[in-house]
């Protein structure tokens, strides 16, 4: 029995826009499956089916196409710029004895030295890139801050890898860092800074107004003729 969550499709016969907008009215959502070497297979997915696998956090899905089991990584999910529904879904077909490389998130365990001095713990990389069979896909990743001090920072090569998983980020890439809070006097000092900047500018500015400003009388006067 495999370990992954069917997910129930059918194949797409119909194309176009007009097609494809019908589609989504029937709450399903179009979808291609891509194969190693052959031209992509349009399916369509009940919309509340596809929203309840992916709230599994699962990767992999099984999937039957012409009466055929396989195995399928969502490789690209496209959502709706103002309602965030989803409109199309990419699949990668792959095979459970292969390695494939994907994103994965990452996560943060412990409670920091620095945090507990007063340092902010700041996550600079939210997902990295992994390389393993489809039946050693992890959830997630995590990384250990516990031993974190002040003002530093842990790498990719830092983080804990489960058995038969290989790390394709680079590994001197900072992935956590705990950093010393933002002073109140620091704060005042750059908006005094700021606001003598912009005072400067108007200064500036009112200078050149009134070296423009034409005279009050008018025309300019003649200078007065030298008397012989």
């Amino acid at each position: 029995m495999s370990k992954f969550e069917k997910l129930n499709v059918s194949i797409r016969e119909g194309k176009g826009t007009s097609f494809v907008r019908r589609l989504r009215s029937e709450n399903k959502v179009p979808a291609v499956l891509y194969h190693s070497g052959i031209e992509g297979t349009s399916l369509s997915v009940e919309k509340n089916e596809l929203y309840k696998a992916l709230k599994t956090g699962q990767f992999i899905f099984e999937i039957n196409v012409a009466d055929k089991d396989q195995f399928v990584l969502v490789k690209e999910v496209q959502y709706h710029p103002v309602t965030d529904e989803i409109i199309h879904v990419d699949f990668q077909q792959v095979k459970e004895d292969q390695k494939i490389s994907l994103e994965v998130p990452l996560r943060t365990e412990g409670e920091a030295e620095g945090v507990k001095l007063g340092g902010i713990l700041v996550q600079l990389l939210n997902v990295v890139t992994i390389n393993c069979k489809p039946s050693n896909v992890p959830e997630a990743l995590t990384i250990d801050v516990t031993e974190l001090e002040m003002n530093s920072t842990l790498l990719v090569k830092d983080i804990e890898l489960p058995d038969d998983v290989e790390m394709v980020t680079a590994d001197d890439i900072a992935a956590v860092s705990v950093q010393e809070p933002k002073k109140e006097e620091e704060v005042v000092e750059e908006e005094v800074l700021e606001e003598g900047v912009e005072g400067e500018e108007g200064d500036v500015a009112q200078e050149g107004e009134e070296q423009e400003k034409p005279s009050s009388d008018g025309d300019e006067k003649p200078a007065e003729e030298t008397k012989e």
